[in-house]
């Protein structure tokens, strides 16, 4: 086996373990504060640090990454999710629970099949996996992490009825460590250019390279302001899952995380056929198309009249969302420029939560005081706008519709 595929094989083992650690948190970190604080609204301000947080690091690492070495930021950042969870396991103090969200992310914007996952560690992962794959079988590589990822989250979300909320934490304690080693001997063959001395090429060139620079920085800036739209919408709902399903449902702990893990399952199966509906469709169709159809059942979820129809209601919004994740991380990785793919990652899942950190305050605050339908009411606008806002950029654009196939071969 090449270095490659081992190097393919450890991102995969190493984003499992960290998937059924936060599958498993995804379910009980909610009802964890819950059962602290009778309130929704400081639980609301708890998910807004950890949509705070994450951006922040994630531009951060994503940054320094394409400078100092993606692997390095890696580790840092996969060392945060164990020191959150220790922060849980060691203290209710309200102040250490906001920093354990932010260095967590706890209930950001993606739940088991999304960012909530990768957290700050995503950038670099998306990243390296980006550097050991091509044009050709990049979505189809990023798929299978995908499905991987959902399917060892739903398995995470599953086992939150095996135990109580203790023992729980300290097994994503110890997938979340296990998840660092098994990190550590990736390797890293992406070289940041670097120019020492006083830059010797001529005008032409410079000005050349510049405006390769500005339309590269057009393309992130796309991807930045459809990702502020789409992060606001999920904030505003998807960390209240658990409890509204709990509380409006009279669903218990163990039913919500065997809902989440069907969801995570239906999404992993879904995705098997991400990079075909992808080379029928083009990257921009499919991604509209799926979102749409989760936009139209994220409206009807507050109306849903019992738990039966809530939960294929949740399901169904969180598959489609989740099967074009892999579809708009290969299309980013194929417009943006190489020395700047963990920058762009980066500063598109920033764009993506910081607007979640705002909104996921704001509910907790509508939740206690207006009615659940308002949040999901706005997501559907916010969803519309994330949608016109990927025709609007990408719709004309040729390389965003060509097929997988197509991009290979020229």
């Amino acid at each position: 086996m090449n270095s490659e595929k081992t190097d393919l094989w450890l991102m995969f083992c190493s984003r499992g373990a960290r998937s059924i650690a936060a599958g498993i948190l995804t379910v009980i970190v909610s009802l964890y504060y819950k059962s602290i604080y009778h309130s929704i609204a400081p639980i609301g301000f708890l998910f807004g640090a950890g949509a705070l947080g994450v951006p922040i690091i994630s531009y951060s690492a994503g940054r320094w990454a394409d400078r100092y070495g993606r692997k390095k930021l890696l580790l840092l950042t996969i060392s945060f999710l164990p020191a959150a969870i220790a922060m849980i396991l060691l203290t209710t103090n309200y102040y250490v629970l906001l920093l354990s969200s932010a260095l967590g992310g706890f209930g950001i914007a993606g739940a088991i099949v999304g960012g909530g996952v990768g957290a700050s560690a995503a950038p670099m992962q998306i990243a390296l996996l980006a550097e050991k794959t091509n044009t050709g079988n990049r979505t189809t590589i990023f798929s299978l992490f995908q499905i991987m990822s959902s399917i060892t989250a739903s398995a995470g979300a599953a086992s939150a009825s095996l135990s109580n909320f203790h023992n729980l934490f300290y097994i994503a304690l110890i997938l979340s460590v296990l998840s660092f080693l098994i990190a550590l001997p990736i390797s890293e063959s992406f070289k940041p250019q670097t120019v020492k001395g006083r830059d010797r090429r001529g005008f032409l060139e410079r000005r050349k390279k510049t405006a390769v620079e500005n339309e590269n920085s057009k393309t992130i800036n796309k991807f930045v302001m459809t990702g502020v739209m789409n992060g606001a919408a999920q904030g505003f709902i998807v960390p209240f899952f658990p409890i509204i399903l709990q509380s409006n449902m009279g669903m218990s702990a163990g039913t919500i995380g065997y809902l989440f893990a069907a969801g995570g399952l239906v999404s992993a199966l879904l995705m098997f056929a991400t990079p075909y509906l992808t080379k029928r469709l083009g990257f921009v169709k499919f991604i509209m198309s799926t979102r749409s159809i989760s936009s139209l059942f994220a409206i009807y979820f507050p109306f849903a009249t019992s738990a039966v129809a809530a939960s294929m209601a949740y399901v169904i919004l969180s598959a489609t969302r989740s099967i074009s994740l892999p579809a708009q991380s290969s299309l980013m990785m194929n417009l943006v420029d190489e020395n700047t793919r963990a920058y762009a990652t980066g500063i598109n899942q920033s764009a993506r939560l910081l607007p979640s950190a705002a909104s996921s305050s704001s509910s907790g605050e509508i939740l206690d005081f207006f009615s659940y339908v308002i949040p999901f009411e706005i997501a559907f606008v916010l969803n519309a706008a994330n949608i016109y806002l990927y025709y609007r950029f990408f719709g004309k654009l040729p390389a965003a519709n060509k097929t997988v196939a197509s991009i290979h071969e020229n």
